[in-house]
């Protein structure tokens, strides 16, 4: 099968990863992505990191993988950007699919409905803006949804959906490193940012480290040292929290306990699973911070500490987010709807 695949998200390297599996997995695939986007800038590279690689996975087929990037025009507007070239890549390329990360409503989804290519799909978390973008939407061949919400807003607009996350997670790259000590007891690893719970966090656990940005290829290292690693997302006017967290993903792969909040995508796909501990009330309406919400995390974070999971969460996490096995259920449904 050939793939191409388009996204301003394809600067980082999470992505790429992701799509390299597809070729690993024995196809074609063609990756454009911006040369740069905020502060990434795309790199065409492979990690020669793999530690402990799955043995039930069984042997590589390697298939072929190019990443090539465009210059962008209008900034970083995700409804208005433009990648340069990025049509005449994906039409030389003749793609099977077409697979379009792209907002519903945006530039890209709209005239991407009009390039060559057997089959198109698109991608769509429940956070968006039509912005008319509905009849391109039921010219796509199927939607992949970021989660249940996504799923029922585009029911209304095309047949073929199906839920999954837009990329899993490195698990052979996420794993616990040999003679790290867990000396850490409370860590926060994300965005520096208020829906992310911090004013929270800093009240519930005065104590908590906050880890500076890390490059990806060195983030194991980060979270083996780790017990405990706290999400609390709230949901804010602009954002809800639409996937599990990647850091929350990559952290229990890593064999860390997470705290997160209920927000309903993080219930969607975390709530009852090993080394989770979730945490009510995440809705955000004033500026004031809760005491219940407080108290409640802090209890949260102690449950997490004394809490014993052993292998349980990363052998979930292999099981449901995996590169491969995510990767994998793209392409099925690849297969079935083309």
């Amino acid at each position: 099968m050939r793939i191409a695949t388009v996204s301003h998200s394809h600067v980082a390297l999470r992505q790429q990863l992701f799509f390299r599996e597809m070729a690993f997995q024995g196809h074609e695939v063609l990756m454009v992505a911006p040369g740069e986007w905020g502060n990434l800038g795309t790199k065409d590279q492979y990690m020669e990191y793999l530690y402990d690689p799955d043995p039930n996975m069984g042997p590589r087929v390697n298939g072929r993988f190019q990443l090539k990037t465009c210059r962008h025009m209008f900034g970083e507007d995700i409804y208005q950007y433009h990648l340069l070239g990025a049509k005449d890549l994906s039409d030389a390329f003749e793609p099977d699919w077409l697979y379009i990360q792209a907002e519903p409503g945006s530039t890209l989804a709209e005239e991407a409905v009009m390039w060559k290519a057997k089959k198109r799909a698109t991608f769509t978390w429940e956070n968006i803006a039509l912005r008319g973008g509905e009849e391109a939407l039921k010219k796509y061949d199927l939607v992949v949804c970021g989660n249940s919400d996504a799923e029922k807003i585009m029911e209304r607009y095309n047949p073929n959906r199906i839920i999954t996350l837009q990329v899993g997670v490195d698990t052979d790259h996420f794993q616990a490193r040999p003679n790290v000590e867990r000396n850490v007891e409370v860590a926060y690893i994300g965005r520096m940012s208020p829906e992310k719970g911090l004013p929270y966090l800093a009240q519930a656990w005065p104590g908590v480290r906050i880890i500076d940005w890390t490059p990806f290829d060195r983030l194991p290292w980060m979270y083996s040292q780790v017990q405990v690693v706290v999400a609390f997302s709230q949901d804010v006017p602009h954002w809800r929290e639409q996937a599990p967290n990647y850091v929350v993903l990559e952290a229990l792969s890593c064999g860390c306990k997470v705290v997160t909040s209920d927000t309903a995508a993080m219930g969607f796909w975390l709530e009852g699973r090993p080394g989770v501990i979730q945490v009510k009330g995440h809705k955000q309406p004033d500026a004031d911070l809760r005491l219940e919400r407080i108290y409640g995390l802090r209890d949260g974070i102690q449950r997490a500490l004394e809490v014993e999971v052993g292998n349980e969460a990363r052998e979930w996490v292999k099981t449901r987010f995996s590169n491969r096995n995510l990767a994998h259920g793209i392409l099925e449904a690849f297969e079935y709807y083309g």
